[in-house]
């Protein structure tokens, strides 16, 4: 078992959220370049940068194993970076680096689950020997490299190609533009420490604290241990002298000089750094004054405002001197200073901030919306003419509903990367299946809560590897026999309807047989009235009951009769519905219909005897009154409604939950038609009270045992008066 270091705990929440953003960046490249049969240049050493900036944050959090996965990966595209020619077979590099990175969630994923900070530590021996076989293969394949080149490559140490000569140069050649090009060297220290000046990447922000974790990554390396500015952990005025000046360390190593850089050189955000002195014994082998670090060029950072002091001697030359293309640094540096242009003085800033205080600050708005609604609703008010207290009552709606809006909108986020995780999927079934398939998403911008995105991946999941399973038809000649093309198409859309979000996950495969559906349902003894009276709709849906399967052999991807399940669950949890559309041979469609969030929804107020329930009103088509001709009963004496030559049932509240009233008469009281998930009925209730915005608050832990929720009550609300009501859950309540 391994354990968090302490004083890491604090920045594991930023860890995980920009290695998971690099990971997801990283899946999107290799899908969209796989789907091309390539890599370009781009896509090259963006992959490199990901792997290099993995490193640097995991090796800081002192996770060895996820930074030597990293290193190692690294080191192969450095090898493709620098002779994009070897790759002969991209397959291999796409299965390799999917690996990686499904290694890397992995490993992550029993970090965040951690139990007192002890996780267990993957062993990624088996991965890292077969990443470093791929880069020994790739440099075999290189052409032109001389044996200690290609050795050079081999290892990992050969210099960056967009910061070294030429690979193909002559070593007289390179020593020459060394020392051409060579800064001076650094000053001799005098009581046997080192100093040295290190700059962040541009744009970083928060150089302060960036400073604060380098000297806590190397820390333990060193005896004695001293910094300017001083107080970066506590002044953040210092991160702009660190952009102008650099940050200052000097150090005394428990070992040598070199496991100290090399810390600072894995460390996360630094870009360079210059030695300005050190001990008199190393200044024979020292190295150029400013080493730059793998990552592709940037505009080179702030000159320090004083110069090192010159040495006694000038230092030799390196035989492999490091330094920037300047062409490279030109172009890095036009291009910054065109998008400054571009953009003015103004500057977009954008902050992550931890999901729990922004459930903080939504539960806090609801409260306002709950008791402003309270005050302005107040009984002590009624009959009372105050015009300057109804006049500043509009304005604070007014306020509320903005503040609210603006709250809503900070935790929208799009589905794309739910989205994106979907095309993975379809790619690894698309190999173990052998099916020919092409993924289409659409509308991967829709917005919705980010409570709701989290619930959504696992439905998704089943439903896309129901498409790909049972959907697309295991042969293509099955295919052709019916008019169809070769290549089976299985699509996800997204869009946003009247408060609604409507996900579909289509396939256009050979669709759902509603014989085989009854065959299998009747052997399982889960049908509940004769088969004839069962409706094409409610056939397809017995897809969605508890451990329903058609495959009669169970596989990696079905037959446990869990999937669908899993999927009707989790989308009733969201507030939502699904509905099942399939015909055969043509194909099936699976229909999500959710909620943009769960938190606060428009309601229609109604009460019955004493309580008062709030209907969501996205259910409700109409309410009207009784009239005695139009009540039927049908054969089990169940009360029925003609309405515009449709019968509804009807469903009284009072009845339903035990409550005394007066109103049991249907002509007296009122009739609310409410649809869900292609079902509907007529609430019967004592009488409407109006339309209310209302926060939903969850029922208390210890009344699950009494199964509310399963009754047909998904939660209660305050009202502006102070009492409770509660809020109508019209899925169960019909089903």
């Amino acid at each position: 078992m391994a354990k968090i270091e302490p004083g890491m705990e604090s920045m594991l929440d930023m860890y995980f959220y920009e290695t998971n953003s690099l990971l997801e960046q990283l899946d999107e490249i290799l899908l969209r370049t796989e789907q091309a049969n390539s890599f370009d240049s781009e896509d090259i050493k963006e992959i490199f940068r990901i792997m290099h900036t993995i490193k640097g944050s995991s090796a800081m959090m002192g996770f060895e194993n996820l930074s030597v996965l990293a290193h190692k990966a690294e080191d192969m595209f450095f090898v493709i970076r620098e002779n994009p020619d070897v790759i002969t077979d991209v397959s291999f590099v796409y299965d390799l680096v999917f690996q990686v990175s499904d290694s890397y969630k992995a490993q992550i994923e029993l970090i965040q689950n951690n139990v007192n900070g002890e996780f267990e530590q993957l062993d990624f021996s088996e991965l890292i020997d077969k990443l470093l076989k791929a880069r020994d293969a790739l440099v075999g394949e290189t052409k032109g490299d001389t044996p200690a080149q290609a050795e050079a490559i081999a290892a990992g140490t050969a210099p960056d190609p967009e910061a070294a000569p030429a690979a193909q140069a002559a070593p007289a050649q390179a020593a020459s533009t060394a020392s051409a090009a060579a800064p001076s060297a650094p000053a001799v220290s005098k009581d046997n420490k080192t100093t040295v000046r290190v700059f962040f990447e541009d744009g970083c922000q928060m150089e302060n604290l960036r400073a604060f974790l380098l000297i806590n990554t190397i820390k333990d390396a060193c005896q004695e241990l001293e910094f300017t500015p001083a107080d970066v952990e506590t002044n953040p005025e210092t991160a702009k002298e660190i952009v102008e000046k650099g940050f200052l360390i000097t150090f005394v190593p428990h070992d040598t000089v070199d496991e100290v850089l090399k810390a600072i050189e894995s460390a996360l955000n630094v870009q360079s750094y210059e030695i300005v002195s050190q001990p008199a014994s190393a200044a024979p082998a020292a190295e150029p004054a400013k080493t730059e670090l793998p990552p592709e060029p940037k505009a080179a950072a702030p000159a320090p405002a004083a110069a090192a002091p010159a040495p006694a001697k000038p230092a030799p030359a390196p035989a492999a001197p490091v330094h920037k293309d300047p062409s490279a640094v030109e172009k890095a540096q036009a291009a910054v200073d065109k998008a400054q242009a571009a953009g003015g003085a103004q500057k977009q800033s954008l902050i992550s901030v931890n999901l729990a205080k922004l459930d903080a600050l939504h539960d806090i708005v609801g409260e306002i919306i709950t008791t402003e609604s309270m005050v302005i609703s107040n009984p002590d008010l009624e009959g009372l003419e105050l015009e300057s207290f109804n006049k500043a009552a509009r304005q604070l709606r007014k306020l509320t509903s903005e503040l609210q809006d603006t709250v809503m909108s900070i935790r929208m986020v799009p589905l794309v990367g739910v989205f994106q995780k979907m095309n993975r999927i379809v790619r690894d079934m698309k190999k173990k299946l052998n099916k020919d398939v092409e993924f289409v998403m659409e509308g991967e911008d829709t917005e919705v809560d980010k409570s709701i995105v989290d619930s959504l991946q696992d439905p998704l999941m089943h439903l896309v590897r129901n498409c790909m399973d049972h959907g697309i038809e295991e042969h293509a000649s099955d295919r052709t026999a019916a008019g169809k093309p070769e290549k089976g198409i299985v699509k996800l859309t997204a869009q946003n309807a009247s408060g609604e979000v409507i996900i579909t996950v289509s396939d256009d495969g050979a669709g759902i047989d509603p014989d085989k559906i009854l065959s299998k349902a009747r052997k399982q003894g889960i049908l509940t009235k004769p088969e004839s009276e069962y409706t094409e709709r409610e056939i397809q849906n017995l897809i969605l009951l508890p451990g329903f399967s058609t495959n009669d052999v169970v596989t990696e991807y079905s037959g446990r009769g869990v999937g669908m399940d899993v999927v009707k669950s989790n989308v009733e949890k969201c507030g939502g519905t699904i509905i099942v559309d399939s015909k055969k041979g043509v194909g099936t469609n699976f229909i999500i219909k959710i909620p943009l969030t769960l938190a606060i929804i428009d309601g229609m107020e109604i009460t019955v005897g004493d309580l008062v329930f709030t209907v969501p009103i996205s259910t409700i088509r109409e309410s009207f009154k009784a009239e005695a001709s139009q009540v039927l009963r049908d054969t089990k004496n169940n009360e029925m409604i003609m309405i515009r030559g449709v019968c509804y049932p009807i469903l009284r509240m009072h009845e339903k939950f035990a409550i005394d009233t007066e109103i049991t008469n249907l002509e007296d009281g009122i009739l609310l038609l409410v649809e869900t998930d292609n079902k509907s009925v007529c609430i019967f209730a004592d009488k409407l009270i109006g339309e209310q915005q209302v926060v939903v608050k969850p029922f208390p832990a210890y009344l699950n045992k009494y199964n509310i929720k399963g009754e047909g009550l998904s939660g209660c609300t305050i009202m502006g008066d102070g009492s409770i009501s509660l809020i109508v859950d019209t899925n169960t309540l019909i089903g």
